[in-house]
C-alpha cells in the first residue's frame, strides 16, 4: 500500500530539518520502500529571512 508522511519544521539551521526526515528514514529502513520526496521552504518572516520553515512529504510503499 502506497502511503504518505508529512514533516514541517521551522527552523533557521536547514541541518535540522535533514535529520528529522533522515531520522524518521533510519527508523523505517526495513519497514518501508522510498518512492519519492518532496519538499518546499518558505521565509516567515521577509524582514528576516534567518528563519524559514520546512516542509517534507516522504511517498512510500508500506513493505510486508
Amino acid at each position: 500500500m502506497i502511503q504518505i508522511k508529512l514533516f514541517r519544521k521551522k527552523t533557521p539551521d536547514p541541518g535540522e530539518f535533514e535529520n528529522l526526515v533522515n531520522d524518521y528514514l533510519s527508523e523505517n529502513d526495513k519497514l518501508i520502500r522510498v518512492i519519492d520526496i518532496k519538499y518546499s521552504s518558505e521565509i516567515v518572516n521577509p524582514n528576516n529571512p534567518v528563519w524559514s520553515t520546512w516542509s517534507a512529504m516522504i511517498i512510500y510503499e508500506v513493505l510486508e
